[in-house]
């Protein structure tokens, strides 16, 4: 049974929906729903590309518990769920609230069920069925009930309006929306506001204005003008004569009268209109006036019930600083005191409002699921989510309406990328493909949005597939940068027991303290070996340069190698999720840069060395520069060597890493034809062709 508490404490809102065969969302296996979106209680943002279905999820929402405004969702054959089988003929859709208070429980007491907490719970339920017979045709049956499955009722009225949410649908045309007409949405939103409400017997005073203004123009029309003549009469002069004379002893006479509007409630809401200054008059303003307009219903101030609010696209036609301002202001008005028992659920498209959001509000759509990004629901911990607060900016954004996202480490990769698409004919925008440059390798935490907790595993939810690619540098230098450069790679390791011995000898201590847990690891100090050997040896200063011969390794390119080898394996290792679809491809050597000087582009790579490199890179003199250097590649007589030297300006920040990028993607761009085959085979890059083809076909594809 639900235990006491405040209204702070417990709030009724929607937990969880369920949808089969709406829209998009088919029918999984078992009868499972084609999707199940779980919801926070009080901000949640839907996000997803194009056409995932985040407007159906708010659609579904609406359609089942109504709206406060005066409308009357309707739902079409377009409703239903269609496959290459043909339309399904039912759809259902399930919202579940949970948190109710004991007065909420004793309104929908007769409709309730438990969870496994043994709390209260609220299923309620739209089940819609196409009826296609000889005798009534093709007609939607709805029925909207509400219990535990299979002992489900119809709601009654009062429970039913309770539950009915704030909607604010997609804004098309603001302007048209605020206008009066017999559809008119302003009329629909002041319907459903307390201030409009009246008993059945009484007359509402904006029926009474009316009625006095329309009783002063009608006398208007009776005053004589001249000749003793009145609009009205003259009128009903030509009108008498128009009809059919009544028979013998009939007193019917044709009596028009003029009014503004009739003096009924519905009729003057619908003649009413909602403008801003004359000198304020643009698109977006207007649409601003639009959703303070319907925003009118959010402060109704239930007793009892859910304040759900519904907002579609909510950033159409407002520029990013407007779209920040109106989402602070909604989270706003959950902080504050008045708005605490709200809930909001808005789709968006706009990459302002999803870097601006709580990671933890933000619901991703991708692939017919839909997937919380709170701290239950992924691996992120919660100094992750600080860490991401602060730097998911709208770039990074990006990565929530992609179908597939390439994370990458800095500029180079980031223009450099885009353009290897291209000539392998995998154009990224094609794709539905965003890079995300984080600046930085901090890719742990980008990676951990897009795996899924244990317990959400454990529950039999799917893993998020959404394919992520994470290209980084091995950050290994190669034996050529120690040997040209004349620099020492010290590195410290006690290889065997002998050599074990030999260094506790020089401290005369027994071999029954030897610790053998330090053989084969590697110290990139004197020191840290040293501390490593502290609580064993007692480490005498003047026998440092013997210990420094005793354990400093030999560095040559096999023990290069090696260091690669197992810096790719723990990077590989790391990032390995059986809950995601994440791979990493690491640069073979060093660093991109490195890895294209090794390549078959690394004539392109020179000749966009030259052109970042001198102010008048075709100068007479410099052009002898690059064909000089262009004669030396193409000999390969020491590939590595050349690779560093063509290198070196760019490891030395002579140039800058993003102008030599840019400048070798424009020339890539330009001889796409010739090199595609030779890119795709080559196996130094053959790193940044799988990244791309990891994000750019589907599964099972390749």
């Amino acid at each position: 049974m639900l235990e006491s508490g405040t209204k702070e404490d417990i709030t009724l809102y929607l937990k969880k929906i369920k949808i089969w065969n709406f829209r998009k969302f088919g029918e999984k296996e078992d009868n499972k729903p084609g999707v199940e979106v779980e919801f926070s209680k009080k901000f949640n943002i839907i996000i997803g590309e194009n056409d995932a279905g985040k407007s159906s999820i708010i659609d579904a929402i609406y359609l089942t518990l109504g709206t406060i405004s005066a409308e009357n969702p309707r739902i079409t054959e377009k409703d239903f769920y269609s496959d290459s089988d043909g339309i399904k003929d039912n759809l259902k859709i399930e919202c579940i609230f949970s948190d109710l208070t004991e007065e909420e429980a004793g309104v929908f007491l007769e409709w309730l069920s438990f969870n496994n907490m043994n709390e209260y719970e609220l299923e309620v339920r739209l089940i819609a069925k196409i009826l296609d017979n000889d005798y009534i045709g093709k007609k939607i049956e709805k029925n909207i009930k509400a219990g535990p499955l299979d002992a489900d009722f119809v709601l009654e009225r009062i429970p039913k309006e309770l539950l009915k949410t704030t909607y604010l649908k997609p804004l098309r045309d603001a302007e048209n929306e605020l206008r009066p007409g017999f559809k008119s949405r302003l009329a629909q939103i002041l319907r459903g506001h307390s201030a409009f409400r009246v008993d059945k017997n009484e007359t509402h005073v904006l029926e009474e204005i009316v009625s006095e203004t329309n009783q002063k123009i009608e006398d208007f029309f009776k005053t004589t003008y001249k000749d003793e003549k009145t609009i009205i009469g003259e009128i009903s002069f030509y009108l008498n004569e128009f009809f059919n004379k009544s028979r013998q002893g009939s007193t019917n006479v044709y009596q028009p009268r003029f009014q503004v509007t009739p003096a009924k409630l519905n009729d003057i809401l619908k003649k009413l209109s909602l403008d801003l200054d004359d000198n304020v008059s643009g698109l977006g303003s207007l649409n601003l006036l639009f959703i303070a307009a319907e925003l009118l219903l959010l402060n109704e101030g239930k007793k009892i019930g859910p304040s759900l609010t519904l907002i579609e696209e909510i950033e159409a036609h407002l520029h990013p600083q407007a779209q920040l301002r109106l989402i602070k202001f909604l989270q706003g008005m959950l902080e504050d005191e008045s708005g605490s028992n709200g809930q909001f659920i808005i789709s968006t498209h706009s990459t302002t409002l999803a870097a601006s959001t709580p990671l933890e509000n933000i619901i991703l759509v991708h692939n017919n699921n839909a997937y919380p990004m709170n701290f239950e629901n992924t691996e992120l911990e919660k100094e992750d989510y600080e860490f991401l607060e602060r730097f998911l900016d709208t770039t990074k954004a990006n990565l929530f309406f992609a179908r597939g996202v390439i994370l990458v480490e800095g500029d180079a990769e980031n223009l450099l990328l885009p353009a290897l698409a291209e000539v392998i004919d995998r154009p990224l925008h094609k794709y539905g493909v965003s890079i995300v440059n984080l600046g930085n390798t901090a890719f742990k935490r980008y990676a951990k949005i897009f795996s899924r907790s244990e317990e959400w595993i454990k529950r039999g939810l799917p893993p998020l597939e959404l394919p992520i690619s994470i290209i980084t540098d091995v950050d290994v230098k190669p034996y050529i940068y120690y040997e040209i450069e004349e620099k020492e790679l010290d590195i410290y390791s006690i290889e065997n027991e002998e050599q074990l011995h030999k260094v506790f000898d020089l401290y005369k201590l027994k071999d029954d303290e030897l610790p053998t847990d330090i053989l084969g690891k590697e110290f990139s100090t004197l020191k840290k070996i040293k501390d490593a050997l502290e609580d064993s040896l007692l480490i005498c200063d003047n026998k440092d340069e013997l210990l420094r011969e005793l354990t400093l390794k030999k560095i040559d390119d096999y023990y290069i190698s090696m260091l690669e080898k197992d810096k790719k394996e723990k990077l590989e290792s790391y990032y390995k999720s059986e809950t995601s679809n994440i791979e990493i491809f690491i640069a073979p050597h060093w660093t991109l840069e490195y890895v294209l000087a090794l390549s078959s582009l690394k004539k392109e790579l020179a000749v966009a060395v030259h052109y970042s490199r001198y102010k008048n890179p075709e100068s007479k003199s410099n052009m002898t520069k690059l064909e000089t250097k262009i004669i030396e590649l193409n000999k390969e007589e020491n590939i590595v060597k050349d690779a560093y030297t063509l290198f070196k300006p760019i490891n030395e920040k002579v140039v800058s890493k993003a102008i030599v990028a840019q400048q070798l993607a424009k020339n890539l761009l330009t001889k796409s034809d010739e090199i595609k085959e030779t890119i795709e085979d080559d196996p130094y890059l053959r790193y940044l062709v799988n990244a791309i083809y990891h994000v750019t076909e589907p599964k099972g594809e390749r």
